[in-house]
């Protein structure tokens, strides 16, 4: 299998290269590179290109043998708060990325991770025939690519993935679930700060399941379809930190401060993954955490 990969040395990106099926001959993209993890990874070539940059593009799919079994497009802007700070440039990072991607590259089935956050605004359950309408720049540039996705593959095939977020090695050092190891396994503090009020609900993975699930739905031959991929369950921040205190023996004190840009208090299942790909999501909090405590150890 030959699979074209945007994002390729993000936080998803590494893991994906980690963890999907090593016979498989990765062409991997990104803006940054990383020459100490490139070195560990096997069946892989590593491009650095700026994928809103269309000529730049188009000039690597002339050079390399253009012809990929799947795309798994990954690069995008990942952080809420930069996408109203600069929603221009959130766009091109999220928009712009995935049109010069498909404009160029030959790819028989595109995979795109977008976000649970397309929901924005919604509550209770969610489902992809829920109505969405949402205002925050981050939110409208994913709807936007899944619009754009299904265009470019109306001839071929795709896979919409709204993501609900995973946790593990390699996250952003602002991810939650990295502050909380920090914080609890390593300093022993018997305090955290919430941005917000906490009630913020949140529905993320262990990365070594997302990676599974992913992989399950590049090799399916089901598709043309959008699909929710969560884990099932859906705590709000407060009950996050409170479960994570608990698992690393520490009596916590919860702190609010300011306000969050997306306020989410809708949830999705994990039941209609689970029929149509076979897999559902199995690594339990604790396992998870003490995982990335396990990580976070090895790479100081």
């Amino acid at each position: 299998m030959r699979v074209l990969l945007t994002g390729g040395l993000g936080f998803i990106g590494k893991n994906f290269l980690l963890h999907r099926p090593q016979d498989w001959q990765v062409f991997a993209l990104d803006i940054i590179e990383d020459k100490k993890f490139q070195k560990i990874i096997k069946n892989a070539q590593f491009f650095g290109i700026d994928l809103s940059d269309k000529n730049k593009v188009k000039q690597l799919a002339k050079k390399i043998n253009n012809n990929f079994d799947v795309c798994l497009h990954l690069a995008a802007n990942g952080d809420p708060a930069l996408s109203v700070q600069d929603p221009l440039w959130d766009f091109q990072a999220t928009v712009e990325t995935l049109v010069n991607t498909l404009t160029y590259f030959k790819i028989k089935k595109c995979v795109y991770l977008s976000s649970g956050a397309v929901y924005n605004g919604n509550r209770g359950l969610v489902t992809p025939k829920t109505t969405v309408d949402p205002i925050l720049p981050y939110a409208i540039s994913h709807l936007a690519a899944e619009w754009y996705t299904r265009f470019f593959q109306k001839h071929k095939e795709y896979v919409v993935i709204r993501f609900f977020g995973a946790y593990g090695p390699y996250e952003p050092p602002r991810k939650i679930y990295t502050k909380l190891v920090k914080d609890f396994a390593f300093d022993r503090k018997n305090d955290f700060l919430i941005r917000g009020n906490g009630q913020n609900l949140i529905d993320a993975m262990n990365v070594r399941d997302a990676i599974a699930g992913f992989s399950k739905a590049i090799v399916s031959q089901k598709a043309n379809f959008t699909i929710d991929f969560c884990k099932g369950d859906h705590p709000n921040i407060n009950q996050l930190v409170k479960e994570a205190a608990e698992i690393f023996d520490i009596k916590v004190e919860i702190k609010h401060k300011g306000q969050v840009p997306e306020y989410n208090q809708f949830y999705a299942s994990d039941k209609e993954f689970e029929k149509l790909f076979g897999f559902r999501a199995k690594i339990s909090l604790e396992e998870g955490l003490r995982k990335l405590k396990a990580h976070l150890e090895n790479n100081q």
